[in-house]
């Protein structure tokens, strides 16, 4: 085996006599491809010397500002100080707005243990629907309160509120109910064995007006009290 700059020859042991022939052959039939010279490797990054460096960047990083005992010296100067008011108008100022309300919740469920009903304690006019829309008695379905229930004002937030507070009544165990404000209507979910129950109390606790709608997913309105 003989090294030819980047060219390996392999030739047969005992075959020495004839390496030169070979090697001349091997010499003319390279010369017909290009010989190139690589070219000269340049870092991707400049010399060390350089000190703007490609990857630093371009801006300086941002100043967190904060209270002013937190701040060095220097940057306590740009914070502008705040006008400082009499505390009797303070208080003035404080008494004049309104109490916060906490906010309620857009949505809650209730799971207690109560007593199972069965078909027995339905109406004969609700197993008719039952029978009529082929529903399932542990299927859910919805009651839906409209502005329209809510009697002269219409006010659908303090008929939420009035719920919210009747929220843990053994009548509406096993519910879940949500606000959709975007469309001004309380959801009432639960079972459709508890539906006639649980539409005839918020009927009375609710003190609605007009009637409220249940429906079934698939089925729309099926049943109003």
């Amino acid at each position: 085996m003989t090294r030819m700059g980047d060219v390996v020859l392999h030739y047969r042991p005992g075959s020495v006599a004839g390496l030169s022939g070979l090697l001349e052959r091997a010499e003319r039939l390279l010369e017909s491809f290009p010989c190139r010279t690589p070219p000269v490797f340049t870092p991707w990054s400049p010399v060390a010397a350089d000190r703007h460096l490609p990857i630093r960047p371009a801006k300086p990083p941002p100043v967190i500002t904060g209270p002013p005992h937190r701040l060095p010296p220097e940057g306590r100067r740009h914070l502008p100080r705040e006008p400082e008011v009499p505390r009797l108008a303070a208080e003035e100022h404080h008494d004049r707005r309104p109490a916060p309300q906490a906010p309620l919740k857009r949505s809650w469920s209730v799971f207690t243990q109560s007593r199972v009903l069965q078909d027995e304690s339905l109406s004969k006019e609700f197993r008719g629907v039952v029978a009529a829309y082929k529903l399932h008695l542990h299927q859910r379905a919805k009651w839906v309160i409209g502005r329209h229930n809510c009697g002269g004002g219409g006010d659908i937030e303090q008929v939420w509120r009035t719920l919210n507070q009747r929220a843990r009544s053994s009548r509406l165990s096993m519910c879940n109910a949500n606000i959709r404000r975007e469309r001004a209507e309380i959801w009432v979910f639960c079972d459709v064995v508890r539906s006639e129950e649980v539409g005839r109390f918020l009927k009375e606790e609710l003190q609605l007006s007009g009637r409220i709608e249940l429906c079934v997913h698939r089925r729309g309105n099926v049943f109003s009290v």
